[in-house]
């Protein structure tokens, strides 16, 4: 493991919607913070599936509606 990595470390950076989650976003999921692979939605919008990959890149969709609300989670350098 890099020194880089070591010194970063996950920060709550916003509290987004399904429709404003984007892939490759680190979001909180059952209390474990997973990878967002695709966000799809339903023809009325409603609802929606997130797929979703976790630290051992075990794939998963969570199932939720256009309420639910979702921490965004992003890498910061521990050094600053």
């Amino acid at each position: 493991m890099t020194a880089t990595m070591i010194d970063m470390k996950f920060v709550y950076a916003d509290l987004l919607t399904p429709s404003q989650l984007m892939e490759g976003d680190l979001i909180n999921i059952d209390n474990d913070i997973v990878e967002v692979i695709s966000v799809t939605d339903d023809a009325t919008g409603d609802n929606y599936t997130i797929t979703h990959k976790n630290e051992y890149d075990e794939v998963e969709e969570t199932f939720c509606t256009y309420e639910d609300m979702f921490k965004l989670y992003v890498f910061v350098d521990d050094d600053e």
